[in-house]
């Protein structure tokens, strides 16, 4: 444990000192503080409009950092024969691993945190209190970019960045939509398509359990448990995909 947790911390100042890290947060900013000048076109709507757009471009954002972040790191150690040096002390290639993606988490949460104190900045001068269902699509939106990460990390053991932030960006993409393709084929798909979409459906992330942003927006309330689920899922899913790059990497051969 001692292991991953210096791998990580290295990993975190290697990311925080990234511009990637300062464009991300320059996005979010935009973003939200647009929301915060166009919310007066929409009379007693301003409330939702900042939460709308705020909580969107958190995930967005947290997803977008987590991708390239992930997919540079540990191709940047191999290419600068870093990885070398790291693998002589006694440093397991698992450890290694895990300490690369809890770096990387830890950089996006910094980022998801900073952008949710302008995001209650925002609606704290509009003298709207920001409601705990706020703070709940914030975490989860926090998880969604953890597990975005394992993906990019697990496909970074054996390709490029740029296909692993390819095949990443196509995994979150077809993860918010697994559920309603899983319908689509059940109703219009013949007997081979629909296993093929009941196989992506389990072997994706089902990224709509990290989605509250509807509740947060409309004030709709929302269970304690199904957070505490949506957790418990995404450890599971990490520390599945964390295992299956691990079993990769260790085949990696270093030339």
């Amino acid at each position: 444990m001692r292991r991953v947790a210096a791998v990580a911390i290295n990993t975190f100042r290697e990311s925080v000192r990234e511009r990637i890290l300062v464009v991300a947060a320059a996005f979010g900013a935009v973003l939200m503080g647009g929301s915060v000048f166009l919310s007066p076109l929409a009379v007693g709507a301003r409330q939702k409009i900042v939460m709308d757009v705020g909580l969107a471009a958190i995930s967005i954002v947290g997803v977008l950092a987590a991708v390239f972040l992930g997919g540079t790191l540990v191709h940047k150690e191999v290419d600068r024969k870093a990885i070398y040096l790291v693998l002589t002390r006694p440093v397991s290639r698992s450890a290694y691993l895990a300490g690369k993606l809890a770096g990387v988490v830890l950089a996006v949460s910094l980022i998801v945190a900073v952008m949710a104190v302008v995001l209650a900045a925002a609606l704290v001068l509009g003298n709207v209190a920001p409601r705990p269902a706020v703070f709940a699509a914030v975490y989860l939106s926090l998880l969604e970019a953890a597990v975005i990460a394992s993906i990019v990390v697990f496909f970074s053991t054996f390709t490029t960045p740029m296909l692993a932030s390819f095949f990443a960006l196509c995994c979150f993409a077809a993860g918010s939509l697994s559920n309603d393709l899983r319908v689509f084929a059940e109703k219009f798909g013949g007997a081979g398509t629909r296993i093929a979409a009941d196989a992506f459906y389990y072997l994706l992330p089902n990224l709509r359990v990290f989605n509250l942003r509807h509740e947060a927006v409309h004030d709709l309330p929302f269970r304690a448990v199904d957070v505490a689920l949506a957790t418990g899922y995404a450890a599971v899913y990490v520390a599945a995909v964390l295992c299956v790059a691990c079993l990769v990497f260790r085949r990696r051969e270093f030339a």
